[in-house]
């Protein structure tokens, strides 16, 4: 048992219940002994009572409270009174009556000094048996039946009862039965607060303490129990002292792991079970939030940078009607030039590519995550390289341009070779020298037929060339924006599931560590259970 009261201290140390640790050290240090408590008003006679059971006056007996602090009344090899702290004194005698037992005086119940009403209440955790003695004008009060609905909830214990006679002894010879009808008052009283078999379980003794000092034999109605509560403390209890002891320590330990202190260590547990799966759910909740509001920003990226191009290509195509192949072959760079201008008119001048900006920038959905999950810390830093990155689109878009070349602009130079290859052809097939001027005429032929060709295609080239660049731009742009924004919207989302990370970590670590000192408290209590 011993063992197992250590282990139940440890373990109570551990859920930091430091008060319930002092009750169980204060079990394992009075394993040896019954401690039987009398409780009751002041005055009513509590300390009369032990030194009559005794046979000397061992405690001060008076009519004010006097019993400021527990005192322990025991059996000890040298005879002594020693102060054990501040709230009790021991009183050692040298008894066989009480080589099993400790009688234990209390202060009142009543009493209005604090000091006595705290020795009182540290001390009761440990009675084995309660003896409550009341004098039979107040046989049970207000104190009482708090005192009783105190210890029922929160410790184990046995009792008795002792009315003590203060009126005059003729009075209950004259009414026999009065006697009866006050144990059977205080009965009722304590059916109302104790289970039945407590109630049949607690007897009632009714005397008068002065009249068995006195030894005053004509009054034997208010004496004849005395013999019996004697009998009862140091023949009936000490005999079972042992057993009783096992059983009392044995229901309080019980009882004290059943208490609201460890109740509330449980409920704790679950609370903190409760939090972990909000947080859990709150991370999933905004994973999903971020998942979908990822998706949408990338899905708006794509279509606003298709829209931009779309427009491009548009305006692109409309400045190309205005002109025919022979036109830009003849001067492309007026063209290329043209067509600069209206794209920095339409996009840079404009705030046309602030749209696209805007859409980089993460921090919208992140307020509105901040508005739909309070909790959730978020920081709203601004996205780097914004500009940056709006200047890099409005450079390639004004410059892409003169990347196509010029078609048909150096078709127009071979026009001149061409012909003149011709007439030399020609003037070679007059003189005579028709073979070299077949060849070239030929020559000359089929390159003015390719000079007139590129010239006459300028424009689709053109076209082609532009549409051909507007469309790689479109999607270099449209997969540098996506994985722009992926890569900074995941870094933001990273702190924020950092933040839920750690709290779901700590409450991790509050649950396991509480789990586990619950789980040993639980051992504990099924070994007690199995072995006590």
């Amino acid at each position: 048992m011993e063992e197992l009261l250590k282990e139940l201290k440890i373990a109570l140390k551990e859920l930091q219940l430091e008060h319930l640790a002092r009750f169980v050290e204060d079990f394992y240090n009075s394993i040896d002994k019954t401690h039987i408590a009398f409780v009751g008003e002041y005055n009513a006679g509590k300390s009369s009572l032990i030194n009559t059971l005794l046979g000397k006056k061992i405690l001060a007996e008076r009519d004010l409270p006097t019993t400021n602090r527990v005192v322990l009344v025991t059996d000890c090899p040298v005879e002594k009174r020693e102060h054990l702290d501040e709230y009790t004194e021991q009183v050692c005698l040298r008894d066989p009556k009480l080589e099993h037992i400790t009688l234990v005086d209390t202060p009142g119940l009543s009493s209005a000094i604090r000091e006595h009403e705290d020795a009182l209440m540290r001390y009761l955790h440990k009675a084995d048996l309660i003896v409550i003695v009341a004098p039979s004008n107040q046989p049970y009060t207000k104190e009482i039946e708090l005192l009783l609905n105190l210890l029922k909830d929160r410790h184990s214990t046995q009792w008795a009862y002792v009315i003590n006679i203060f009126e005059d002894p003729s009075v209950y010879e004259e009414d026999s039965n009065k006697l009866n009808r006050l144990k059977e008052f205080i009965k009722e009283k304590l059916r109302n607060i104790l289970s039945a078999e407590d109630v049949e379980n607690t007897p009632i003794f009714a005397f008068s303490i002065r009249a068995v000092r006195k030894q005053l034999k004509d009054f034997p109605v208010v004496t004849e129990e005395w013999e019996a509560f004697r009998r009862f403390i140091f023949e009936e209890v000490a005999e079972r002292a042992k057993r009783l002891k096992f059983a009392s320590l044995k229901e309080k330990v019980l009882k004290l792991l059943s208490g609201q202190e460890v109740l509330d260590k449980e409920a704790k547990l679950e609370s903190l079970l409760n939090r972990k799966r909000e947080w859990e759910e709150l991370k999933e909740n905004v994973l999903n939030f971020a998942q979908k509001s990822l998706n949408e920003r990338l899905e708006k990226i794509n279509q606003n940078v298709d829209l931009l191009f779309e427009v491009l290509q548009k305006e692109t195509e409309e400045l190309l009607s205005k002109y025919s192949s022979l036109q830009i072959a003849r001067n492309p760079e007026s063209v290329i030039d043209e067509l600069e201008q209206n794209i920095k008119v339409k996009f840079l001048v404009t705030d046309w590519l602030s749209d696209v900006e805007r859409l980089l920038d993460y921090r919208p959905d992140f307020v509105k995550m901040k508005k739909l999950f309070p909790t959730v810390v978020v920081e709203p830093t601004i996205p780097p390289n914004l500009q940056s990155m709006k200047n890099k689109l409005g450079e390639d878009i004004s410059n892409f341009p003169k990347l196509v070349g010029k078609p048909g602009s150096l078709a127009k130079w071979f026009l001149i070779p061409s012909l003149l290859f011709i007439a030399v052809g020609i003037f070679l097939i007059t003189s005579q020298r028709g073979e070299a001027g077949f060849l070239l005429t030929t020559l000359g032929g089929l390159l003015g037929f390719v000079s007139l060709l590129r010239v006459f295609s300028a424009k689709r080239v053109l076209q082609k060339r532009l549409s051909e660049r507007i469309s790689k731009l479109r999607d270099y742009y449209k997969k540098l924006y996506s994985e722009y924004y992926k890569e900074k919207f995941g870094e933001k989302l990273a702190k924020v599931t950092e933040y839920l990370d750690t709290n779901i970590e700590k409450l991790n670590a509050q649950i396991s560590s509480l789990s586990k000192k619950l789980q040993k408290l639980r051992e504990v209590k099924e070994k007690i259970n199995r072995r006590w």
